[in-house]
């Protein structure tokens, strides 16, 4: 069996057991449906079950049990402390079988037509992350279209807003900064380990910003939304930070509440919203909007 069949198993099981618990039979009778739909053989044995649920416990980190009483349903007992990144893997895989399976699906599966920048060097800066290697690369900034040459230590990657960004000290200021692998070219992995250490806890310092623009870090500000029914529907889904909590959900409107830093990313997302969405406070951020819609007015006027 190809190893892609095994790796879409997988893929099902954890889905399958996050719906709830269940039963060999019940995880059975679900492969056997998706084999139907895919065209591939995931229909297995019980002893070929067991094994699976060390393999995946060993890739994804998923804990995978059964509760030896009653019908004994599997469940998932424990996930893992990264789940957002095994989730990423395995949806990942489903939609590359879906595809490698699927025939004429150009004509059915609509992609963005878009060239993707930059992920070409995703490999190769993983390994220098991972290996603590220098980097040399030219940089070409947005807003100044200015190549410079940057020689940095590598230290994470980070998805945002349909973007991969090296996350990065530069050396010639030792200041941690951000760079859009679709503006870096000519990238030399140096040979040499770098031996400086940095505690940067990266995750806590991009948890309140809205993609990676933090500015200043000063501290985040409590922001109060308020979106009309149907546009609330879809802040609920899809929420527009990790802080999201909500606060009130009627027939009328939806109001969430999020701690962030205000920045013209996130600032640009509101406008975005138009008349489906008011700020409720803080009152700088209202004021702020309003100067911007004031001033796009006059544009038509």
């Amino acid at each position: 069996m190809p190893k892609e069949n095994y790796l879409s198993r997988y893929s099902h099981i954890v889905k399958r057991l996050e719906r709830g618990p269940a039963t060999f039979q019940d995880i059975a009778h679900y492969l056997e449906n998706q084999s139907e739909i895919e065209g591939i053989q995931l229909v297995i044995s019980q002893r070929t079950f067991q094994r699976d649920i060390k393999e995946i416990y060993t890739m994804f980190g998923y804990d995978i049990q059964n509760e030896q009483k009653g019908d004994k349903r599997y469940y998932i007992a424990d996930v893992p402390e990264q789940k957002q990144h095994s989730l990423r893997l395995l949806e990942s895989y489903q939609i590359m079988h879906a595809l490698q399976n699927a025939r004429g699906y150009e004509k059915v599966v609509l992609l963005e037509k878009r060239q993707p920048k930059g992920v070409e060097h995703f490999t190769g800066l993983l390994y220098a992350i991972n290996e603590k290697k220098s980097l040399a690369f030219e940089y070409t900034k947005f807003e100044d279209d200015i190549v410079t040459k940057r020689v940095v230590h590598p230290l994470a990657l980070k998805e945002a807003q349909g973007r991969w960004y090296l996350i990065a000290v530069d050396t010639k200021d030792n200041r941690l900064k951000t760079f859009g692998l679709d503006r870096m070219d000519g990238i030399d992995i140096h040979k040499s380990i770098f031996k400086a250490k940095y505690n940067y806890d990266l995750n806590e310092y991009f948890r309140h910003a809205f993609g990676i623009n933090t500015e200043s870090q000063t501290e985040p500000a409590s922001v109060r939304l308020s979106f009309d029914y149907e546009q609330g529907q879809y802040i609920k889904s899809f929420t527009l930070h990790e802080s999201q909590s909500l606060v009130e959900d009627s027939n009328e409107r939806v109001v969430v509440e999020l701690t962030i830093y205000i920045t013209w990313d996130f600032v640009k997302e509101l406008l975005s919203f138009g008349p489906n969405m008011k700020v409720l406070y803080p009152s700088s951020l209202k004021n702020e909007l309003k100067s911007l819609l004031t001033k796009t007015l006059k544009l038509y006027s």
